[in-house]
């Protein structure tokens, strides 16, 4: 190789080297929504038995550190995850309900359920990390899930009818909290297997079985 050749190797090196050593970096905002993005679609493919650091940078194409340097631990990162995905799983479900007390009518429960199963159906990014939850699930992300299953207690027991202005009784509660058991059932079989879920036989079923629990024929 000519003196003339190899100093044209060695400056194109150098070049390349200058270029990767400036080369700007990801936001750490915009790196870290990258990083729960990637982590949202393993939780939806695989659940969370292998969600782990190393699967989540292999997921969104970098490497182990570069995770690390956005947060810290793991639990960090699904504790931020599961704001952001509870969030958007409450408005959603919260968005079915009427605005107040006032308007609710005999099929509420019904038309209810039927928004529900739509939007599973439309968002399971969304509904994922709360509903596919198993014996690998983090404890981090049990307690968040289990808030936000007061949440939709409450909002539930809050639409059985009472005398104006008395708080929702021990058997409104039980009952609410049934409903999401059931609901919660019925979600992972819309994410795994959608097509075993008739949405308007179990909007049907879930309005027998609130009638049921108020003693209504």
């Amino acid at each position: 190789m000519g003196a003339t050749t190899l100093r044209a190797v060695t400056k194109a090196a150098a070049g390349t080297r200058k270029r990767r050593a400036y080369a700007a970096r990801v936001p750490l905002d915009v790196r870290r929504q990258q990083l729960l993005d990637a982590a949202l679609r393993l939780i939806s493919r695989d659940g969370y038995a292998g969600l782990t650091v190393e699967a989540i940078a292999k997921e969104a194409g970098v490497t182990k550190p570069v995770v690390y340097g956005a947060y810290a631990k793991l639990p960090e990162l699904l504790a931020e995850l599961l704001e952001r995905t509870q969030k958007e799983a409450v408005a959603q479900l919260l968005a079915a309900f009427p605005p107040d007390a006032s308007a609710a009518n005999e099929h509420l429960a019904r038309d209810v359920t039927r928004a529900w199963t739509t939007t599973v159906r439309e968002h399971p990014d969304t509904w994922a990390p709360i509903l596919l939850t198993g014996a690998h699930t983090p404890e981090v992300v049990l307690q968040r899930i289990e808030q936000s299953r007061r949440v939709v207690r409450d909002s539930i027991a809050a639409m059985f009818p009472r005398k104006e202005g008395s708080p929702a009784g021990a058997r409104d509660l039980l009952a609410a909290e049934a409903l999401v058991a059931v609901a919660h059932h019925f979600g992972r079989r819309l994410l795994l297997e959608p097509e075993s879920v008739d949405d308007d036989e179990l909007a049907r079923l879930i309005e027998d079985l609130v009638r049921g629990a108020l003693g209504r024929s």
